[in-house]
């Protein structure tokens, strides 16, 4: 059984998860863990849309954004000493693919001085990134998109995560087929963008997750099976990873023994550890 977990999130600052940093923590070292990584969620981009203004975890500046990661990044330093359980800080980066976005990027993760980042597509986007949608906030927008309009968007979206997987970035990347727990992007269509997702990875020998959130959310893991099947039968040449997303205390390695079933079953060997970690 896998005995790590390097994808959680907190609440300070307003993050989504639903305890502390030290709670979070003290409860993976509770449950033996060796290794906890908090990941929270770094999401700016100039044109977030209006109605995340109010909302504390979305960001428009990236100074303003540079400063709030800055201090989760001490919050998390001030509490290792306090542990013994390796404490590993991220972040779950929503990459873009704008030359803006990626120039102010690397300047602001210069300075964050962070063990990893792993890629989380959350949004829904146009080409040039002038509409952008949290797909978790679509319900405020779906009546007035019509039909064609979100097929594009649904085939960006899968485009946004090859481009992220190209970037280089991340050591590993998260839950593939995130779009599917609001039912988007399940047609057979858009099975072509997912194998061109796989490809991707396998070309470049970026990691991914298996995340165990979606036995909770839609009963069963992302990505769907057979993407891990795939992969797989690809000789399993691109380590995988298995994630909780936890942002409870109770999530901490919820489902790793179906996962760990899973694996077993499609002879899936190759598996991601800590020390694989790459610093960006």
């Amino acid at each position: 059984m896998q005995t790590f977990t390097l994808h959680t999130h907190n609440h300070e600052q307003n993050f989504d998860g639903h305890y502390s940093a030290r709670e979070m923590i003290q409860a993976a070292q509770d449950k033996g863990f060796s290794t906890i990584g908090v990941t929270n969620h770094l999401m700016v981009h100039p044109n977030m849309p209006a109605y995340t203004y109010d909302m504390p975890m979305f960001f428009s500046d990236f100074n303003k954004a540079e400063k709030v990661y800055m201090r989760h990044i001490e919050i998390l330093q001030n509490l290792k000493s306090d542990f013994k359980i390796d404490i590993k800080i991220g972040f779950e980066v929503d990459f873009f693919t704008s030359s803006e976005w990626r120039r102010n990027f690397e300047k602001m993760i210069t300075r964050l001085p962070v063990d990893y980042l792993i890629s989380g597509s959350h949004f829904l986007k146009t080409k040039d990134e002038s509409f952008l949608c949290n797909i978790f906030h679509l319900k405020q927008f779906s009546p007035s998109i019509d039909k064609e309009t979100m097929h594009h968007l649904v085939i960006n979206h899968f485009e946004n995560i090859i481009a992220a997987i190209k970037s280089g970035y991340f050591s590993f990347i998260a839950h593939l087929d995130y779009c599917s727990i609001f039912g988007l992007g399940e047609d057979k269509k858009y099975d072509k963008y997912k194998y061109k997702i796989l490809e991707t990875l396998e070309q470049t020998k970026t990691p991914f997750e298996i995340n165990t959130s979606g036995y909770d959310r839609i009963n069963r893991p992302h990505p769907a099976p057979w993407m891990i099947q795939e992969m797989s039968a690809k000789n399993g040449i691109v380590p995988i990873v298995i994630s909780d997303d936890a942002h409870f205390t109770e999530h901490l390695g919820r489902h790793f023994a179906e996962a760990e079933a899973l694996l077993k079953q499609l002879n899936y060997t190759n598996r991601f550890t800590p020390d694989m970690l790459k610093k960006p």
